[in-house]
């Protein structure tokens, strides 16, 4: 998970549930609607996805679409989806 704060009030969170090997998605993205248009879920997101190297990743939305697209998200049919890396290769297995 993300948090970001402006003083001790988180204005966003980001999560997301992972197997820790190979499938992950992101349960929600949101920020406080005063706080939004600056970057912060842009860069939640980034943090989140950065640990999910190895991993692809799923995203249920019927919002934000251009949003995810330039995250690196791909459009389906019933998902986003994207490939963190190298598919499989998690290097959070491989660092011990």
């Amino acid at each position: 998970m993300s948090l970001p704060y402006a003083g001790d009030q988180i204005i966003g969170t980001a999560r997301g549930l992972s197997n820790g090997i190979c499938n992950a998605y992101i349960v929600d993205v949101w920020t406080f609607i005063p706080d939004r248009h600056q970057g912060i879920a842009s860069t939640m997101m980034r943090i989140l996805l950065d640990t999910l190297q190895g991993q692809h990743v799923y995203l249920f939305t019927d919002y934000s679409i251009q949003f995810y697209k330039k995250l690196g998200f791909t459009e389906r049919e019933t998902c986003m989806e994207q490939i963190i890396g190298k598919w499989l290769v998690n290097t959070s297995l491989t660092d011990s």
